[in-house]
């Protein structure tokens, strides 16, 4: 997916926004995707859920701000 949006929207960047949140099998944390140096466009949360050896399982994605269409 990450490679999808890359490619649809080349000079925008994903970031980080905030620490990552964890507990036990479970992380969560913000990002952010827009223009280098720019306000974001979007912005959403994922949940990792880990594996036993620690690697990501799955990711639960979540939109909290997305461009008007």
């Amino acid at each position: 997916m990450v490679g999808a949006v890359q490619q649809q929207f080349p000079d925008f960047a994903f970031r980080p926004a905030g620490e990552v949140d964890a507990h036990h099998d479970l992380a969560r944390f913000t990002w952010e995707l827009g223009p280098e140096g720019g306000e974001a466009t979007v912005v959403g949360f994922d949940v990792a859920v880990l594996s036993g050896d620690g690697r990501i399982a799955k990711v639960h994605g979540f939109l909290d701000k997305v461009p008007a269409a």
